[in-house]
């Protein structure tokens, strides 16, 4: 994702121009004085009608009706796509960008994303793109590369005088929505969801999560200790968009258009233990949540349950992040299986 734009020693500005800067400085400039005249040059030659705003400059710019963006909440969702001043894309969560760049796919999640925004946790630039947007709007900026910094100064030659590793980037945001507190914010939306599609307002005792038993058991049900082996068929989706990423069962994976040829379906083995962070699916412990949904089953039952990025993969994402994003809630349907 980092396009470093100062590690170019001569950047040509635009085709036929005949225009190229030598990434030159004196003893007496700043560290980014010399990319601040490239940047100035190539935006004055692409964008020369674009809006400077704190530093940033507004390519495009379509309000928003709702609550305007605040400061002092941390947390932001939004939609949002990072290009390289070229034209490549860094990164992206929107589903038309990903349909006009041909990258779109059916299985890929697609849509708002957590980010933490302010000091030492957000560029710098990104919070001078927010700053004036309302809800539903989406903004066009260029950030230049001594605005994408966590850090903040309160004056240009400040930035000017500190290097910084990523190159300037042009930012495509929709904000969609602000809290203040994130783990609240997602245990509503789970709430929500669980109340309309499981029937469910309650989480488990010891753990925050949202747990449907769909057997009824005509016997005390039997309790499964430390050390049990049993064996499970499961599915894994996002509960944002019901998009399964994960599943044991051969049938749904090629519905959900997921299916791996190489890879072996049908049930897997689970070692229970006496905490939820020591559930082994294989040899591989398992997210907490899930230990915490499975440590609540008993022998020859079928549940779901739901649980949110502090149980599951956290603030990175799963290891493929175009199916299990960052701070992504997840359920899981499990069956208990005879051994096979």
């Amino acid at each position: 994702m980092k396009h470093i734009l100062r590690n170019a020693c001569l950047l040509a500005l635009g085709a036929g121009a005949g225009l190229a800067l030598a990434c030159s400085k004196t003893a007496e400039e700043g560290t980014n004085v010399a990319i601040k005249r490239q940047f100035d040059a190539w935006r004055a030659i692409y964008y020369p009608d674009a809006t400077e705003k704190d530093g940033i400059y507004i390519i495009d710019d379509q309000p928003g009706s709702g609550q305007a963006w605040r400061q002092d909440l941390p947390v932001t969702l939004l939609t949002y796509t990072m290009q390289n001043l070229d034209g490549s894309v860094q990164y992206n969560t929107r589903e038309d960008w990903a349909k006009r760049l041909g990258t779109w796919d059916d299985v890929s999640y697609y849509g708002p994303q957590y980010t933490l925004t302010g000091k030492q946790v957000s560029y710098a630039g990104l919070d001078r793109i927010l700053e004036g947007m309302r809800q539903g709007g989406t903004r066009t900026a260029i950030v230049p590369s001594w605005l994408m910094t966590y850090d903040r100064y309160d004056t240009l030659d400040e930035y000017l005088e500190h290097e910084t590793e990523v190159s300037a980037t042009i930012y495509t945001i929709t904000f969609m929505d602000q809290t203040l507190n994130l783990a609240e914010y997602e245990y509503n939306t789970m709430l929500d969801y669980c109340s309309r599609v499981l029937g469910v307002t309650d989480t488990l005792s010891n753990a925050g999560v949202f747990f449907k038993s769909h057997t009824e058991f005509v016997e005390e049900p039997k309790d499964m200790p430390a050390d049990t082996i049993i064996y499970i068929n499961y599915t894994g989706r996002r509960i944002y968009d019901g998009q399964v990423f994960d599943t044991s069962i051969a049938d749904t994976a090629k519905y959900y258009g997921i299916y791996n040829p190489s890879r072996t379906y049908g049930p897997v083995s689970v070692t229970m233990a006496e905490k939820a962070t020591e559930v082994k699916m294989g040899s591989s412990t398992v997210v907490s949540g899930f230990g915490y949904g499975l440590k609540a089953m008993h022998a020859d039952e079928s549940a779901t349950f739901v649980f949110g990025y502090n149980l599951g993969y956290g603030s990175s994402g799963g290891t493929d992040k175009s199916m299990v994003p960052p701070y992504a809630s997840l359920r899981f349907d499990v069956d208990l299986v005879p051994q096979p």
